[in-house]
């Protein structure tokens, strides 16, 4: 399987990276989500990777909003299991 892929700038290539790194830890703790786990780990990873491209002066609103949705679906399932 050959991509091809073009970017315009460097910039632009890292920004594309971010994302997909993005993706990938997103799809990673999906798992967890299925098995009403809460994915904590995946919560912070996606945390700190939108904090490194803020830091670094890259658009991290899809980072945030792979991790605002962990966060959300992390707190309902504490929420729904107590003190286990």
């Amino acid at each position: 399987m050959k991509n091809d892929f073009h970017f315009s700038d460097r910039q632009a290539f890292i920004q594309a990276s971010f994302n997909e790194v993005a993706r990938i830890v997103a799809e990673h703790g999906q798992p967890c989500l299925e098995a009403l786990v809460p994915a904590f780990s995946t919560e912070q990873c996606l945390e700190h990777l939108a904090l490194v491209a803020h830091k670094w002066a890259y658009d991290f609103t899809s980072i945030d909003a792979y991790a605002q949705s962990y966060k959300i679906s992390n707190t309902e399932l504490r929420e729904g299991m107590g003190d286990c």
